[in-house]
């Protein structure tokens, strides 16, 4: 049976009010006047603006996907709770770099790796 088959009257409506609130958003929040001198600094660093657990916060959420979610659920039935040692490990690690490494990522003006890649794309 097809996953269409499956879905409910409820659910359909749900995820297509959900898909317009999102696209509703993102015209609203694009359509904001910039502020001016802002530039890809502003965007992708925040301006160097954010504090460490902010920052250390999206280290662990960038780092969550779907397999973390639905996988290790399923594992953790199977196996038991030991199997979610890794990601409890992965998580400390990514507060302790965002705690003690950004700090000097920052004051040396260390970016990320696109930004590095697009300067050296463009100077050829």
């Amino acid at each position: 049976m097809e996953l269409a088959n499956k879905l409910g009257t409820i659910d359909r409506t749900i995820f297509i009010v959900y898909v317009i609130a999102l696209l509703c958003l993102a015209l609203w929040i694009s359509r904001n006047e910039k502020k001016e001198g802002a530039n890809t600094e502003d965007y992708f660093l925040a301006g160097k603006a954010l504090p460490w657990w902010a920052i250390g916060a999206s280290l662990i959420a960038a780092n969550i996907s779907a397999e973390q979610i639905i996988g290790m659920s399923g594992s953790g039935y199977a196996i038991g709770l030991a199997i979610a040692s890794y990601e409890w490990m992965a998580a400390i690690t990514l507060i302790v770099v965002g705690k003690y490494m950004l700090p000097i990522f920052l004051e040396n003006k260390i970016v990320p790796c696109h930004n590095i890649l697009s300067s050296a794309l463009i100077a050829k």
